[in-house]
């Protein structure tokens, strides 16, 4: 079982629910558990295709509404689409997956969802839930990034909107009141959360690693992230350590003999190569200590076989952590975070129950605009008709009294057509009482 997989949580998708006045929503998606990766390339899309996708979306009449997260392990199209729904589904396939990976369809690879269970499953994307690492939190920041990419371009419609807004708020909140996001389960992540228990400052350490491979990468970007001050490659093949330079263009390369030299003025060492033997002697390290005169060094052994003589845990003031040790403390990680999964589809209940008393004004929204118009339009009609009846120094004062007896008048309704929805029984009594069967109609 390779590294990557070790890390790979899923978590059992929840029981699908259709409830009354479910939010009109459609998502098409591909991600890490049902597409291999050379699959999720090719339908993975930059900022400039992605804006293509979506103007060319919204400018279709199946559509009313589109919105687009494209990230490494998943592109998930959602769509607000017209009340039949079916050319919404056929056209965002298309559009979006079947023109670049045919693929897609006929292997099965891809996901529908539709309405509340859409709403859910986003607000699962947001939590982290659905992500290949439980609770990772850079999903959250890359939907906000989907969100205001969709404002800017303006393709997404008021359903939409507050889908996406009601998502970014549960994944707030499952941060604030949940330990999802708590301890470190990756490597480098957990050579992060090591190296600050020593140091006080991450950004005043230097790091050397040992070895330019995907792991050396991973490692040295989460402790980048986190400020670490310097990065500093020793590799056998200096090609390889010269390609890390495309990721981190201010990395410094040292030869790798001269890797013991290198020791003594950094604070964080990442060893991860394929070597046959330790690469590091308790000889080299105890010499390094001494010129080191007593600060400390965590050494991070990631090798298999071991980069590091064991016997170098005993140094004083040295760190030794091999790859046992460090998947140890990310698989503790992964159970407490596995622990706050109920609590987490708790938070999100709450919020999709919010959501839906919010769509619910949305979509009702066309009524109570209809009967606002036409109350304004009456308003109108008879302030003018009094108005000479009236000293003209008060027809300010009337305009206000008579904008405010209307607001009032009508926010009770108002208030009460929106939670109930659209395609209500009340709906068609409110036409027949004010007369709405007509667009802005007038009655007198």
């Amino acid at each position: 079982m390779s590294r990557g997989k070790l890390m790979a949580i899923r978590v059992q998708p929840s029981t699908p629910v259709k409830r009354e006045g479910s939010p009109p929503l459609l998502l098409i998606g591909v991600d890490h558990r049902c597409a291999p990766l050379d699959l999720r390339e090719k339908v993975a899309y930059g900022a400039e295709d992605g804006a293509a996708l979506l103007l060319g979306l919204r400018a279709a009449e199946e559509v009313r509404g589109a919105a687009l997260i494209s990230t490494c392990n998943r592109t998930e199209l959602y769509l607000t689409p017209e009340p039949d729904g079916a050319g919404a589904y056929r056209l965002g396939l298309e559009s979006a997956f079947l023109s670049r990976a045919p693929e897609v369809e006929a292997e099965g690879r891809f996901y529908v969802k539709h309405d509340l269970d859409a709403a859910r499953h986003l607000f699962e994307v947001a939590c982290g839930l659905q992500s290949m690492i439980l609770g990772e939190p850079e999903i959250l920041g890359q939907l906000k990034r989907s969100t205001e990419r969709a404002r800017q371009l303006g393709t997404s419609d008021a359903v939409l909107r507050k889908v996406l807004a009601a998502a970014i708020t549960a994944g707030g909140r499952v941060r604030k009141e949940t330990g999802i996001g708590t301890g470190a389960v990756s490597f480098g992540f957990a050579v992060v959360d090591l190296a600050r228990n020593i140091f006080n400052r991450l950004e005043d350490c230097s790091v050397l690693l040992l070895g330019a491979g995907e792991t050396a990468r991973q490692v040295a970007r989460s402790l980048r992230e986190s400020g670490a001050r310097e990065l500093v490659v020793a590799n056998r093949d200096p090609a390889r350590a010269e390609s890390l330079r495309e990721v981190f263009p201010d990395l410094r390369v040292v030869a790798f003999d001269e890797r013991h030299q290198t020791l003594a003025t950094s604070d964080v060492v990442v060893a991860s190569t394929a070597a046959s033997e330790p690469i590091l002697g308790s000889r080299d390290l105890r010499q390094a200590m001494r010129s080191r005169r007593g600060r400390p060094l965590l050494v991070t052994d990631l090798g298999v076989p071991r980069n590091v003589e064991p016997g170098a845990s005993r140094l004083e003031n040295l760190f030794l952590q091999d790859i046992d040790s460090l998947q140890q403390l990310i698989s503790q990680n992964l159970r407490r975070r596995r622990e706050e999964v109920p609590r987490v589809q708790e938070v999100l209940e709450q919020e999709l129950l919010r959501l839906e008393g919010g769509l619910r004004g949305v979509s009702a929204e066309p009524l109570v605009a209809q009967l606002q118009r036409q109350a304004e339009l009456i308003r109108k009609r008879e302030l003018k008709a009094a108005a000479s009846r009236f000293p003209t120094e008060t027809h300010d004062a009337l305009e206000k009294l008579t904008r405010s007896l209307v607001r009032k008048i009508l926010h009770h309704p108002s208030r009460q057509l929106r939670d109930l929805g659209p395609e209500n029984e009340q709906e068609e009594l409110v036409r027949r009482l004010f007369q709405l069967d007509s667009t802005d109609s007038d009655p007198r």
